[in-house]
């Protein structure tokens, strides 16, 4: 016999003959009872287009009318039935079978946290947080954050529908708390043809001609005016090691001016021997002060140098839109009334006989203007102007993101200008970002009184974007963390940085990382810390500062670390990855270990240092017994070296968990005493428990008295039906009393929630008790349950 073919009782593979369900419970009771390809090839099911056993009922596929209520809850989420508000279990699934992609106008008043948990997983690029409970995070405001911020980055930026998403933000600003914006719109190619072609012609706005707020500049005090009035002479003072210098030393000679004198020029050189007189002293004491005065005075210059940089900014933005309107008026006049000819008589023409219907005469179409216009340009120029047009930052315009003011109660701001998603697309325009939008997100900003966390990363900045956001930040009190990593900050940011630290209420955290800073930035951060710890000695103080992966060099690591110490700021430091000198950096940080006392973390990994550098950083760290935390790994450090680092950090861990050692005003009965106090991690783990587990018993409530008597009433019951139907063990002579007995336990336990003492007597159980007992479910733990009752 000739073998059958197996697939001729298959339906063809371009055929759908079934349909397989969608829903996720559906699909897993489907995998699980789906028919096997043998039974399909069976001559039987040729024809079968039907698998009803996809549909067996189970506990977890639900019923009819578990399926209405999946059906109803795709209809909408605002008016739920009647009975499925009233049937938690159909409720639980109304919610189940809610949709993560529903507008946010319908779903932010739904308060089921499951629900959010799904949007949240769904919509976040962090995968941890899967791994967290229901109680552990905001479900519902992170759900409620992602989705606005979704519609917010899916906005052209050439229109913001400012009324829609006011409103929007209305209804959720008392649920928003974070916002993290990644990929904003950028313009498309088009925006930036008449840049190329011709002269700009944009469209001019309120929001455009709108200008950047400026203070006033800071005037001298009249003690300095006096002195600027008088004659000023140059005297040239080399660099003096003070102890404590209030001063940043910038180069190796400073130039200082000095009221006139009756003594002649003084020039002081290094090579000279410094001898210890009343007048050179004095010199010392006045060369102080003054260079204090000066520093004062080129750091308020240095302000009102870019109070002037803004107002140039505003003066020549309002320029070009007095120009752009100029310009657009002349294109919009009409064009003058050309000259009136006179037009010259034709004789008339002797009209011609018509002889067909080719003859006749006809009037040509009048001119409707749209023939055709050669492009007469010149193709080659056109192209190299195109490709020298480089898309700069100022023309490279963004929402207004100004909207963030609609989130008065918000405490974490996250900003990345890292363009829409664009796979292989790339292009430098999608990347920059302009001034104007630092100016919108500054006015969005300023209002926003609770915001605790602003992180500014992964951006094209530079120092006037920097000023203009900082001079915002500077106005919330409550701000305790400023990220700027990864926004290629030159080393030209000083003046934003130091206003940003004219602060009452100090940062708790400064994120530099990733930039491009040296010198002269490091250097005012170091003496912004230090004018605000002589200003206020016993306010708030900044606990971390990193300046990882940044050429801060050995005289931006000395400013720094002479002007903080001796100030309460600076607990945790990161310089990981700087590039200075091997010798500096050892010298430098030797003595911010010797001398800086709030020091507590530092991490220093990636620097190329050497054995020997190495070896001086050693014994300082010896020195210091506060700090608890140190890397130096990558740092071309011997072995040896990391070893004693590590033993030197464990010791002042123990230290820190141990605080009798080294305490003098202890005695030997206070230390034996803690001593004995000690436990085992694992046995102290286990005493927590065991005392958690008493309180909770002690404090559990007592069961009513209604339900003791009914299972009192249910065991009684139960003993004489027993007693009844044994006729033989009632006529046999009764020599024990077993069942009085276990009356009286089942007695005795339920009654042990009461107040009633637990009486336990091991040896009255007999042998069928035993294993009644042994047998029945309870903790595992009987015997120590028992002798816990026991001792209790």
């Amino acid at each position: 016999m000739d073998d059958e073919n197996d697939e001729d009782f298959l339906p063809p593979p371009n055929l759908c003959t079934f349909s397989i369900p969608k829903e996720p419970d559906l699909l897993v009771e489907y995998e699980l009872y789906r028919p096997s390809m043998g039974t399909r090839r069976l001559h039987s099911e040729r024809n079968r287009g039907v698998y009803s056993e996809a549909f067996i009922e189970h506990e977890r596929l639900g019923t009819l009318a578990d399926l209405s209520v999946r059906a109803l809850a795709k209809l909408g989420t605002r008016h739920i039935a009647p009975p499925v508000k009233q049937d938690p279990m159909k409720l639980r699934i109304h919610y189940d079978s809610l949709d993560v992609n529903l507008p946010l106008e319908e779903c932010y008043f739904v308060e089921d946290v499951r629900f959010w948990r799904r949007v949240v997983l769904a919509k976040s690029s962090d995968k941890t947080l899967q791994f967290k409970k229901i109680d552990e995070c905001d479900w519902r405001g992170m759900g409620i954050s992602l989705k606005y911020v979704e519609l917010v980055e899916a906005c052209p930026a050439a229109y913001w529908p400012e009324k829609q998403m006011a409103d929007l933000g209305q209804l959720v600003r008392n649920y928003v708390r974070t916002l993290h914006i990644k990929h904003l719109q950028s313009l498309d190619d088009h925006f930036f043809t008449h840049y190329v072609v011709s002269e700009p012609e944009l469209d001019a706005s309120s929001a455009e001609s709108a200008g950047i707020v400026v203070s006033s500049d800071e005037s001298d005090t009249p003690v300095e005016e006096e002195e600027a009035e008088e004659e000023e002479e140059i005297i040239v003072i080399p660099k003096l090691k003070l102890k404590r210098e209030t001063v940043r030393i910038l180069d190796k000679e400073v130039r200082i001016s000095v009221p006139n004198r009756s003594t002649k020029n003084e020039f002081v050189t290094e090579s000279e021997d410094i001898k210890p007189s009343v007048g050179k002293q004095s010199r010392i004491s006045i060369w102080t002060t003054d260079v204090e005065g000066q520093k004062r005075r080129d750091a308020r210059h240095a302000r009102n140098a870019a109070r002037q940089q803004l107002r140039d900014l505003d003066r020549e933005k309002k320029e070009e839109h007095e120009r752009r309107k100029q310009r657009r008026a002349l294109l919009r006049a009409p064009p003058p009334p050309p000259p009136k000819q006179k037009k010259k008589k034709k004789k008339a023409a002797p009209e011609k006989p018509i002889t067909g219907a080719f003859n006749i005469p006809v009037d040509p179409e009048p001119d409707d203007g749209q023939a055709k216009i050669v492009d007469i340009r010149n193709k080659e120029k056109l192209l190299n102007r195109i490709k020298r047009y480089d898309y700069p930052a100022k023309h490279c315009h963004h929402i207004d993101l100004s909207f963030v003011r609609y989130f008065d109660m918000l405490n974490s701001l996250t900003i990345e200008f890292l363009g829409p998603e664009m796979d292989l697309r790339y292009h430098k325009r999608h990347m920059n970002f302009s001034h104007e939008d630092m100016v919108h997100l500054a006015d969005g900003v300023r209002t926003l009184k609770q915001l605790k966390i602003f992180r500014l990363r992964n951006s094209r900045m530079d120092s006037m974007k920097l000023l203009i956001i900082a001079r915002a930040l500077k106005q919330l009190d409550a701000l305790e963390v400023v990220d700027f990593g990864y926004d290629q900050l030159k080393d030209n940011c000083n003046v934003a940085l130091e206003i940003l630290l004219e602060r009452k209420v100090m940062l708790k955290r400064l994120e530099l990382e990733y930039n491009k800073l040296s010198r002269v930035t490091v250097g005012s951060i170091g003496y912004a810390l230090r004018c605000h710890a002589d200003n206020d000695k016993n306010g708030t103080t900044l606990q971390y500062l990193g300046l990882a992966n940044n050429p801060l060099g050995e005289l931006g690591l000395s400013f720094l670390f002479h002007n903080i110490m001796g100030t309460s700021h600076l607990v945790e430091l990161n310089i990981n990855g700087v590039e200075a000198d091997a010798s500096g950096i050892a010298r430098d940080v030797g003595n911010l270990l010797r001398n800086h006392a709030p020091l507590r973390r530092l991490d220093m990994a990636s620097i190329k240092l050497s054995p020997v550098a190495g070896r001086s950083i050693i014994r300082a760290l010896e020195t210091n017994h506060k700090i608890i935390h140190f890397e130096c790994r990558g740092c071309d450090l011997s072995p040896d070296q990391e070893y004693e680092a590590d033993v030197i950090i464990r010791r002042n861990n123990y230290s820190l968990h141990h605080p009798y050692l080294g305490d003098t005003k202890q005695t030997e009965t206070s230390l034996l005493g803690y001593l004995s106090s000690l436990r085992h991690p694992i046995v102290a783990k286990i005493e927590a428990e065991n005392a958690r587990r008493a309180e909770c018993v002690r404090n559990r409530p007592l069961k009513s008295s209604s339900e003791l008597s009914v299972n009192e009433e249910e065991i009684l019951e139960e003993i004489t039906q027993e007693q009844e139907l044994d006729i033989w063990q009632s006529l046999a002579p009764q020599q024990q009393t077993a069942p009085k007995k276990s009356f009286t336990k089942f007695s005795a336990l339920s009654m042990g929630s009461t107040q009633l003492p637990f009486v336990f007597n091991p040896n009255s159980f007999d042998e069928n008790e035993i294993r009644e007992h042994l047998y029945m479910p309870g903790p595992q733990n009987r015997h120590y349950y028992f002798q816990r009752q026991l001792e209790n």
